[in-house]
């Protein structure tokens, strides 16, 4: 099965691509957030022959959501509903900031770490 990780941001999403094959995230592209986001997500679903994707929200330790992570909620519905392929958010508490340690692409590195943590769960 052919993953995409999603790290939803104000301006950029990051995006890592991974399998159930190599059961390996790896970095992909970051993308702009703006009006063409979800049909440029569905070009790309496509394209990579994606046949899940894996969103990450921020869950604070005591699984209380913000205003932010519930934005982020509604983008993977709107995902869903656009690409027609089954998605699951995930928590990606210190994804970014972990990504922020050991690389200068952060928003892909955020979305590889989000999937690899998904990955890792699965198998």
């Amino acid at each position: 099965m052919n993953y995409l990780g999603i790290d939803y941001g104000e301006k950029r999403i990051g995006l890592a691509k991974g399998d159930d094959r190599l059961k390996i995230a790896t970095p992909f592209k970051t993308i702009i957030n703006g009006p063409g986001l979800l049909n440029e997500l569905a070009d790309i679903v496509k394209t990579e022959v994606v046949e899940k994707i894996i969103v990450g929200v921020p869950v604070s330790f005591d699984g209380r959501k913000n205003d932010f992570a519930d934005k982020i909620t509604e983008f993977a519905e709107d995902v869903e509903a656009r690409t027609d392929i089954p998605v699951e958010v995930v928590n990606e508490i210190f994804s970014s900031k972990m990504a922020a340690e050991n690389s200068q692409k952060i928003d892909e590195s955020s979305a590889a770490l989000i999937l690899q943590t998904y990955l890792d769960r699965l198998y």
